[in-house]
């Protein structure tokens, strides 16, 4: 280890790899502060706030973050990784004063869903950066490390503001959310860099392979967008990703009905149901941090294993939620088996959700990385925004709970299916190129 970080390339990329963590958390904090704010805006009585404006900004948020997925795609594919994370984080900071200064409910809206359009630059700025910093063999550490970043700064960004609403007005917390963000921009200004003094280190695996021969260019290298999107749209391999990533995301919608879910399902207490449902995302970071140190190690075809593996365990446990009134057990221990299937479930989805998806776009889309990723990652914001729709409509009708995990259930199994189809295709991909 000592040799290592005696190399300089290595410690650059540690200090890539820190500032794209930290500036990724900060966008994803900022992004978050609409909802970390909104038990303040309701109690605010000179804004007249209600439950359904919160509703609605968080429904125009998404649709500004769909429309960020097309605009910051191309845009960092022109512009680099490494611009593209610094407009990001600097926006985001401002428009979170900007919600700050609202005063009615049309500018709150409106700072919303331009503060989701804007977050939607960071994954496709850190797929630029990945794909120009490290070899094809780290890729699986890397974004393995980067995706727990979301998951991790949601939690501590939620207990440190929503500590702070404790003490200051709402408005305050979010100048002071401006400011710790503007403090993160500054110091990713410095560290961030878009390529490597010397890019030759990233070709040493294929160099190996090869002997001294030029290694060869990408095959979507000097084609224009429109080039590059009828490849796309004319590969099986990126129709299997986008429907597997559709299913997953909308594995990962569970979360936001989990309280209501667990309340209703197993009755415990509003603020019970609460704190239970933090196992998914829990699990998610477990299973991410198990991908860190056990993703890279397995080929193509260990890998058509192993997810689809995950996933078919992931389909068992919704069954088992099903199944657990009918073990005739108490309702504490219907109560704690359920919250260890949701860990489980998180920890099984999560790897599938972030990983494949992010490698693909750089391998596949070459120059055109950061449009394929928002493309993919558009897609799964669609299937979700239908999740909820539907998923809340059959919470409420006349098979409850039930229709909505037989829901959930049948959108697993295509995640599966779908993640087997995808790695399939990988693996065969890697055959045809030797």
């Amino acid at each position: 280890m000592t040799n290592y970080f005696r190399d300089r390339t290595f410690r650059q990329q540690i200090a890539i790899l820190g500032s794209m963590y930290v500036g990724y958390g900060a966008m994803m904090v900022s992004r978050q502060m609409v909802t970390i704010l909104s038990p303040a805006l309701l109690a605010d009585k000179d804004l007249n706030f209600t439950v359904k404006h919160t509703g609605d900004i968080l429904a125009y948020g998404t649709v500004g973050a769909m429309v960020g997925k097309l605009i910051w795609g191309p845009l960092a594919d022109k512009i680099g990784g490494r611009l593209t994370i610094l407009i990001g984080i600097v926006l985001t900071a401002l428009l979170v004063a900007a919600f700050g200064l609202s005063q009615n409910v049309v500018a709150f809206t409106a700072c919303s869903a331009l503060l989701y359009c804007t977050k939607s630059s960071g994954w496709p700025g850190m797929t630029k950066i990945v794909g120009e910093w490290y070899q094809p063999r780290q890729y699986g550490r890397v974004w393995s490390i980067l995706s727990t970043s979301s998951r991790a700064s949601v939690v501590l960004g939620t207990l440190f503001f929503g500590w702070l609403l404790a003490y200051f007005h709402w408005r305050t917390v979010a100048f002071l959310s401006t400011g710790m963000a503007l403090l993160v921009y500054a110091g990713c200004r410095f560290l961030l860099k878009d390529k490597p003094t010397d890019a030759s280190f990233l070709n040493v695996d294929a160099e190996q392979t090869i002997g001294a021969a030029e290694v060869p260019k990408h095959p979507l290298e000097g084609t224009s967008l429109w080039t590059a999107l009828w490849a796309f749209a004319s590969s099986w391999r990126v129709w299997f990703v986008v429907v597997m990533l559709m299913a997953l995301t909308c594995d990962m919608a569970f979360l936001d009905f989990l309280p209501a879910y667990l309340m209703e399902s197993f009755q415990v207490t509003p603020s019970e149901a609460a704190m239970a449902s933090s196992y998914m995302p829990l699990g998610s970071l477990i299973g991410l941090t198990a991908s860190i140190v056990c993703y890279d190690w397995f080929s193509k075809k260990q890998l058509r294993a192993v997810l689809t593996a995950t996933l078919v365990l992931a389909v068992f446990c919704i069954v088992s939620l099903q199944f657990l009134p009918q073990l005739n057990l108490s309702d504490t221990w219907n109560y704690q088996f359920a919250k260890v299937l949701i860990l489980l479930f998180g920890a099984l989805t999560a790897p599938s959700y972030y990983i494949p998806m992010s490698i693909f776009s750089i391998e596949y889309g070459g120059p055109h990385s950061a449009t394929l990723v928002c493309l993919i990652d558009m897609c799964g914001f669609a299937a979700s925004a239908s999740f909820g729709f539907v998923g809340g409509r059959l919470a409420v009708g006349a098979g409850s709970w039930t229709s909505f995990m037989t829901m959930l259930l049948v959108i697993t199994v295509l995640a599966a299916i779908f993640t087997w189809l995808f790695t399939n295709g990988e693996y065969r991909a890697t055959i045809r190129a030797k």
